[in-house]
């Protein structure tokens, strides 16, 4: 059974109808499929937040260690370990940050399949941004994680390389 609606706007009698087709999922199929796509998305949601965690306290642990060394007046040999800390934990977070990232893609090729099987609305509303250009603004983002990463990993041990000519 389709429905037809009108497409809002300023020129709305110009505009061909939408013919809305329903799913063709029995309800019980309906409801199991909705309940995956919202697990999906918040999961998406949730790795998100996680990246972000990940950078915030990565950046933090940079700052505390960093200030350990002046707390400790700079031993030479305490400042080396720290400097080699901070790459670990450089390396660490930005790999942390690659799962995640890859849980996401994980998540929205679900999303993905899920809305193949929903009304031709949905399928219409979901796909308004392109994957490319919704690719292009997530691999942006990640970029900046690990560009901050780096970068503070630099500052961190910029701030360290003075102890060292002090052994």
């Amino acid at each position: 059974m389709a429905t037809r609606l009108r497409e809002t706007g300023p020129d709305r009698d110009e505009k061909p109808e939408f013919e809305l087709v329903p799913t063709e999922l029995d309800d019980m199929t309906h409801a199991e499929a909705l309940a995956l796509y919202r697990d999906a998305e918040a999961n998406i949601r949730f790795s998100k937040g996680l990246q972000w965690r990940t950078v915030g306290g990565t950046v933090a642990l940079f700052a505390l260690l960093v200030s350990s060394v002046y707390f400790v007046r700079g031993d030479p040999a305490y400042a080396r370990v720290v400097a080699f800390l901070t790459i670990v934990l450089s390396c660490g977070a930005i790999y942390s940050l690659s799962i995640h990232q890859s849980w996401q893609k994980t998540e929205r090729q679900k999303v993905r399949r899920i809305v193949e099987n929903l009304s031709n609305l949905s399928r219409d509303v979901y796909s308004l941004k392109s994957r490319i250009e919704a690719n292009v603004h997530r691999y942006i983002l990640l970029a900046f994680m690990i560009v901050t990463i780096v970068m503070m990993n630099y500052v961190a041990f910029t701030l360290l390389e003075r102890f060292f000519r002090k052994g």
